[in-house]
């Protein structure tokens, strides 16, 4: 059975490769510390803004 970020991350296509492997790297770390705050699973300030600045904002559009 396919790990669970590789199941549901390995396919994305957001149109850029750096995008894709940042989708890829956050979905695994959050599978693997789901429930626990952004702060706790992203320790160091870089790693936490990148993560906060992936996420999906209003006015954008996220489609299958």
């Amino acid at each position: 059975m396919l790990e669970w970020g590789t199941k549901n991350f390995a396919s994305c296509e957001l149109g850029d490769e750096r995008l894709n492997n940042r989708a890829f790297s956050i979905g695994k770390v959050l599978s693997q510390r789901f429930g626990q705050a952004f702060s706790e699973i992203f320790p160091g300030a870089k790693e936490l803004k990148r993560a906060y600045e992936f996420l999906p904002t209003r006015g954008q559009i996220l489609t299958k």
